[in-house]
């Protein structure tokens, strides 16, 4: 797959497309376009995440009160199963490609 092809010129949510799926690790595109999680929202997720822009920036908030993260083309994060975020900014004129990878904690976290 190119991460860069078959983005629609209308984006009216952001797009969440899976790219593997296995019993161990799920890697997914998400394109967002000036997209935002609702304010009253946040991702609690039971899986890991790591996730890193590909193009374009994006902005990551924590609901445990630490400071926002901004990321650019190139920049990765990683989140612990049960991070509390949310997508807080994103481009609004550009596309931003996220390429996230969803994992299991061990099993002694």
């Amino acid at each position: 797959m190119d991460l860069y092809s078959d983005i629609p010129n209308h984006l009216p949510e952001e797009l969440f497309q899976t790219l593997i799926h296995t019993p161990d690790v799920r890697i997914e595109r998400i394109i967002s376009r000036g997209h935002q999680t609702p304010a009253d929202e946040w991702y609690d997720q039971k899986e890991n995440e790591w996730v890193m822009v590909v193009q374009g920036a994006g902005e990551l908030t924590f609901d445990d009160g630490r400071s926002p993260v901004r990321l650019h083309a190139g920049q990765s994060i990683y989140l612990p199963a049960h991070c509390r975020h949310r997508v807080s900014w994103t481009e609004p004129d550009r596309n931003t490609i996220w390429l996230a990878v969803f994992f299991p904690p061990a099993s002694h976290d």
